[in-house]
């Protein structure tokens, strides 16, 4: 009795057993087809999705195309018109020239040789003219180019005053010239450029020291000739005495027996 008990209990045991299996698979069956329902939807919104993007590229490059054609269709009108334009005025201009027949060789040629040569009372004015101008000149009346007189420094001659000229000091001297200095500036391309131009500052020498390459000598500092006649200048911190006036020829010339001045070579 007790065994068809446990025998009872046991098959209702397997029974319920079985029955939670099957419970089990099919609802794990189901949950797998659930899922992969929307699986196949979402592939399918992707799909469509990426269709679309590749439409509106190529509509955008469509557009683009389109667009890059209109402009240069508009250029090649522009150029068009630039030409016919550039066309009519030169056949406007081509047509304001006068062009001269030429005339009919002359059948005498004593003629054409009589009129090709200058009248006698052309020759003789010509003849005239280059007479005067040579007793003019041999006068020293005229003069091919008038002479530059430098008002403080007392210097004349000819331009320009970019002659270099040596200064050897006899005795300690301070003089006024002009001086080659180096400055930077710009060019039309925006580089910059070294360029020299003259400025007028104190050249101070030593007994026995030369100083080549100097510009023109204004004059001297009146410590030096305390009893000269002294001129201000504009951009001298004090006055100066000049040199009295010279020329190119005056040199080598020994001023105030400070220095010599010579032209350089």
């Amino acid at each position: 009795m007790t065994h068809l008990i446990w025998c009872r209990i046991v098959r209702h045991c397997l029974m319920g057993t079985f029955a939670i299996l099957v419970t089990l698979a099919v609802a794990i069956r189901a949950n797998a087809a659930v899922a992969e329902g929307p699986k196949s939807t979402n592939a399918a919104v992707a799909e469509e999705r990426r269709f679309l993007q590749f439409n509106e590229a190529e509509r955008s490059y469509q557009e683009k195309l389109r667009v890059g054609r209109e402009r240069y269709d508009q250029k090649q009108i522009d150029r068009a018109k630039v030409i016919k334009a550039m066309s009519a005025e030169l056949e406007a201009r081509q047509r304001t020239v006068v062009i001269h027949p030429v005339g009919a060789p002359d059948d005498n040629p004593d003629q054409t040789i009589s009129r090709s040569l200058p009248s006698p009372a052309a020759v003789l004015l010509a003849v005239s003219l280059m007479g005067v101008g040579y007793y003019l000149k041999r006068l020293n009346l005229i003069s091919p180019e008038p002479p530059f007189r430098h008002k403080e420094s007392g210097f004349v001659g000819s331009r320009p005053l970019r002659k270099r000229y040596r200064v050897t000091a006899l005795k300690p001297v301070i003089i006024w010239a002009n001086v080659e200095v180096l400055r930077m500036e710009r060019n039309l391309l925006g580089a910059r450029v070294r360029s020299t131009e003259d400025k007028s500052a104190w050249i101070e020498l030593k007994a026995g020291e030369m100083r080549d390459k100097v510009g023109l000598v204004l004059g001297i500092h009146p410590n030096c000739v305390p009893h000269g006649r002294r001129i201000s200048l504009a951009d001298a911190d004090s006055d100066i005495v000049p040199l009295g006036v010279w020329t190119d020829k005056d040199l080598p010339k020994n001023f105030f027996e400070y220095f010599i001045l010579e032209v350089s070579e």
